[in-house]
This record gives C-alpha cells, sequence and structure tokens, in this order.
C-alpha cells in the first residue's frame, strides 16, 4: 500500500569515525557494488551544510535539522526507487559510504519517524497496517505516571492501547490526547525546513595553465554572477568571497576579501578581487579557479531627509584598494594606539576601515591633550641652569621653560637599543603651549607640540 506522505529520520551516534568522510578518503569498491554508486562529477556550484543535512539534501528538499539528527520528507520517492524498505535501504546504503553511524526510522508520520528514531537502533519501517510496540519510558511520560502505569503492569505502548482512551483522558486530562496520539501514529509535529545555506562555492578547471590573471577577468566575472545570483535567491547578500587559485606548481594561491557590509554589486566585487590579486599576483601559471561567496544578511538602508550625502561604501573600498597599489597595503589603514611607551605609539591596522554612522549619538567629552609629531623633528638648543632646563630656542619658536617634566626614557622596549638611546622631557615655555623635547645621540629636538 503507497503512503501518501512519507518522512525519514536520522539520528546520529556519537563516534570518533562519525560524519561525512572527507573528500580525500575513498570508498571501496566492493561498498559501492553493494550499493549500487555510480560515478560522477560534482556540480560546479556547491552549497555548504553541516554533514548530516548536507547528506539528507540527496534525497529530499524539505529538510529540518533537530537536535542530534534530521528529518526530511521523502515522498514521491516510491515512483523513483520503490516502496518504504528500498527507500530505506537506499539510504542506509549511501550512510554506509560516507560513513555516517546512526538509526534510520521511515513512517508516514513526521512524529513516528521521529520518535522510532530516537528509540531504536538500526534501520525502522513503520508500515500503516502494522505495530511495532515501544517501550513506555520512551513516549516522554511524567516519573509519577510512568510508575503508575509500571505498577499496574503496563511496559510498552501495545499494553497502553488496551486501555480505553476515554478512562485515559479522564484520568490524566485532555493534554493526555498528544501521547495517545503519538503511539497511534497520529502525532502532530510538523516538519518546518529551518536550513539556511552559509555559502556557496563555485569551481573551474581550465583546459591550460595561464600565467596573467588578466586573461581570466572574464570567467571570474561569470562564476562571481552565479555565486550573487544565489545568494538573491534565498534573499541573502554577501559580505565575504574567497578566491584560491590552483597553480601549476602544486600550490594554491588565496585571497580573502571581507568588506564592512552586504552587497550583490557584481561589478565592485570583479573590481575589488582584480585590483586584490594585481596587488598580490599568484607566482605561477593558474590551472583552476574556485569561488566561495558566505551569505549574509541584505543591507537596509535609509538615509535622513537633511542628511549629508556621502560616497558610497564601493567608492571608499576601490579608492582604497587603488592607493594600496600606489603606496603598499602596509601604509594604508586605520591608526590604532599602543600601549606602550614609543616614539609615535600607535601603528596601522590593514585590516579595517572607518565606519561611518548616518546617526551618532553625543555622548559626554572630556578635555584631553593631543601630541602632534613633528616630521621632521626640529633641532634645538637648550640652556640650563643648577641642573634645570630654564630656555628652549628653534627657529620656528623660542621661550623661557616655565614648567617641565622629565625625563623619561623614549621607549618602554628594555630589550632593543632604542630603550637607551633617547630622554624626553614635557616642557611648558611662557606659560602658553607645551611641547615634547628629546634628547638624542644626534642633540637635542622638539619632537612634538600638545593641543
Amino acid at each position: 500500500m503507497q503512503m501518501s506522505r512519507l518522512y525519514a529520520c536520522i539520528i546520529q551516534t556519537p563516534s570518533t569515525d562519525c560524519g561525512i568522510r572527507n573528500s580525500g578518503e575513498e570508498v571501496s569498491r566492493k561498498d559501492k557494488k553493494e550499493c549500487g554508486d555510480k560515478e560522477g562529477s560534482d556540480s560546479p556550484l556547491t552549497t555548504h551544510h553541516p554533514p548530516l543535512t548536507a547528506f539528507a539534501e540527496q534525497f529530499a528538499y524539505r529538510i529540518e535539522a533537530i537536535d542530534g539528527g534530521v528529518l526530511f520528507d521523502v515522498s514521491g520517492l516510491e515512483n523513483r526507487i520503490g516502496p518504504p524498505g528500498r527507500i530505506a535501504q537506499s539510504i542506509a546504503c549511501e550512510m554506509k559510504l560516507r560513513g555516517i553511524t546512526g538509526s534510520l526510522a521511515i513512517a508516514a508520520n513526521a512524529s513516528t519517524a521521529l520518535l522510532y528514531a530516537r528509540v531504536k537502533d538500526g534501520i525502522t519501517v513503520i508500515e500503516e497496517d502494522a505495530d511495532q510496540p515501544l517501550p513506555l519510558a520512551a513516549i516522554g511520560l511524567s516519573e509519577d505516571t510512568l510508575s503508575v502505569f509500571t505498577a499496574l503492569g503496563m511496559e510498552t505502548t501495545a499494553d497502553l492501547k488496551s486501555v480505553p482512551e476515554d478512562e485515559l483522558i479522564a484520568r490524566y486530562g485532555p493534554d493526555f490526547r498528544r501521547t495517545l496520539d503519538l503511539i497511534n501514529r497520529n502525532g502532530t509535529h510538523i516538519l518546518t525546513p529551518n536550513l539556511t545555506e552559509n555559502r556557496v562555492a563555485w569551481d573551474y578547471d581550465l583546459d591550460f595553465p595561464v600565467e596573467d590573471f588578466e586573461q581570466l577577468i572574464f570567467i571570474l566575472g561569470h562564476g562571481i554572477s552565479k555565486v550573487l545570483a544565489e545568494a538573491s535567491g534565498i534573499g541573502c547578500s554577501s559580505e565575504q568571497m574567497d578566491i584560491n587559485l590552483i597553480l601549476d606548481n602544486r600550490t594554491t594561491a588565496e585571497y580573502s576579501i571581507k568588506l564592512s557590509f552586504p552587497t550583490r554589486d557584481k561589478a565592485f566585487w570583479l573590481k575589488l578581487a582584480n585590483l586584490r590579486i594585481g596587488n598580490d599576483p599568484p607566482e605561477a601559471a593558474i590551472k583552476a579557479m574556485r569561488l566561495v561567496c558566505h551569505f549574509a544578511r541584505p543591507r537596509a538602508i535609509e538615509r535622513g531627509l537633511f542628511a549629508a550625502t556621502r560616497p558610497e561604501p564601493e567608492s571608499l573600498l576601490l579608492t582604497v584598494d587603488k592607493i594600496k597599489k600606489i603606496v603598499g597595503a602596509e601604509n594604508v589603514g586605520v591608526p590604532a594606539l599602543i600601549d606602550q611607551r614609543l616614539p609615535e605609539a600607535f601603528e596601522l591596522d590593514h585590516t579595517k576601515l572607518p565606519a561611518g554612522n548616518e546617526r551618532q549619538e553625543i555622548e559626554d567629552q572630556y578635555p584631553v591633550l593631543a601630541l602632534n609629531y613633528f616630521h621632521p623633528p626640529l633641532p634645538a638648543d637648550i640652556r640650563t641652569a643648577d641642573g634645570r632646563l630654564v630656555y628652549v630656542s628653534t627657529q620656528y619658536f623660542v621661550g623661557h621653560v616655565t614648567e617641565y617634566g622629565g625625563a623619561w626614557l623614549g621607549s618602554s622596549q628594555w630589550w632593543t637599543k632604542r630603550f637607551w638611546q633617547q630622554m624626553e622631557w614635557d616642557v611648558e615655555l611662557d606659560g602658553r603651549r607645551i611641547y615634547r623635547l628629546a634628547r638624542t645621540q644626534e642633540g637635542w629636538f622638539v619632537t612634538g607640540g600638545y593641543d
């Protein structure tokens, strides 16, 4: 008898060797022969899920990831594979090929398939007219209710079915109807697809190695169109793409492009990829390409009526990459303070860009002193009296020292030569401005001024 609906559930058992095998592992010919495996190439466009849900995609489109396993709708496979027993055998053979260990249950009701997969080991096919009792401890009864049934000599669901339903509902309340529906294979669980692709990959093998990446721009653009179309199809965008170039010398050149915003602009991604790879070209001819697009929520833009217009973030990134190509990537970035005493104690973070907000919160501001460095430092003439600084003279300003603090070593890195080569003072001239004064092996210099 053919079922109108058919559900399969796999509960994976913990094992040191569970899960889908890596692509590099081989499956024995004996296993392939037993399960009727056919050789074939993978699709150039592949989505990425956790191993068990990726396995279920071979048999169904409606898939629900559950705790410890997966539930999927295999309705319609009767026409391609055969009765439920043959479907179960086909799924079990594929599990064996891929190294997945666990229990499998197939039933016409989603709750029934889920229940039997959790309770019974191996393969279980629940026919509509067959009865396969389960222990009462497996159907979620409370401890008090279970102890009462045990005292009455009832241990399986078959024993519970022998009791009139009206008496059970009168004794345990209307909520007990759910338990009765479960053991009668009328459970109310509705399969709810909850899988969301987190990335998609596109692969392309060249007929012959190509040394100039510029010749592959058109092919890469085709791949970007493919992955962005896949992202758009499920209502997503992307803020990261990984490009792997398989080279003729058996190495791989890897490029990861990460943005601070999601976008589906193909032209922007293509230009950015061309600039990144152009800044660091591969060291050998290219044999194949792999493009991985990571999905993200689309960007929502709502500008205020009176908000000042700003350049689009895509234009900023392209401009920054062009500047990096001219001056070097190490000379472009966001300044970040270093928590050490060093001359010009900051560094450039090359992985970040300024984050602009349409509306900024106004916070309480406290007065701070900002040190502006002079490039190059200003040579200075110093006068002292009784071991104290009294006068500073440069080609731009002169003044009597009102107050000063110091001396300090110019570096907190005592293990380097810099630690011993420079002494620094903060001096106030004529009560007007504070300057940073330094003494090195070359003489006295004013290295900056406070504002």
